[in-house]
């Protein structure tokens, strides 16, 4: 198994065991897959942080805003309305420093850092990947709907 292997296989199982773990919801994975990063995406929000280190790369968590505030109502926290949405954002955040600390600590046989988290939103928004690396897709479904974690290591 190669080292792209290992990595995959990382954020793959974080990503089914923090969130069954955060939100005793059960996602269940699909086939990653190499990410066209100039064709449209669903998405709505994606939380994204940056690996530095003898692997260098991105992570994002992607998902739709039902998933995130779902999470949200999952986590128990409490919020007043008016504060939800940055409540939600602040949860991604958290899941996406969660699964990549999870991740890292799993591949500790390379010495590797992560970034503070920060999340980007909008329609269609535009992540600006690495050039000429690939970006790896790893697929899940929920009961509420798709996420999806998509890494680029060069």
């Amino acid at each position: 198994m190669g080292m792209d292997a290992k990595i995959i296989n990382a954020f793959l199982t974080e990503g089914i065991n923090t969130f069954q773990d955060m939100f005793n919801i059960g996602p269940q994975n699909k086939e990653p897959h190499l990410l066209d990063i100039h064709a449209g995406h669903p998405w709505e929000i994606s939380g994204l942080l940056g690996v530095t280190g003898e692997i260098k790369g991105i992570v994002a968590f992607r998902l739709h805003k039902i998933l995130a505030n779902k999470m949200l109502e999952l986590s128990g926290l409490k919020c007043k309305p008016e504060d939800y949405e940055d409540m939600a954002v602040g949860l991604v955040s958290e899941f996406t420093n969660i699964i990549s600390g999870h991740a890292v600590t799993a591949l500790s046989q390379y010495k590797m850092d992560i970034s503070p988290p920060f999340c980007v939103m909008g329609h269609n928004h535009m992540i600006a990947w690495p050039k000429n690396y690939p970006v790896i897709a790893i697929p899940f479904v929920t009961s509420y709907g798709p996420f999806e974690v998509d890494v680029c290591f060069k």
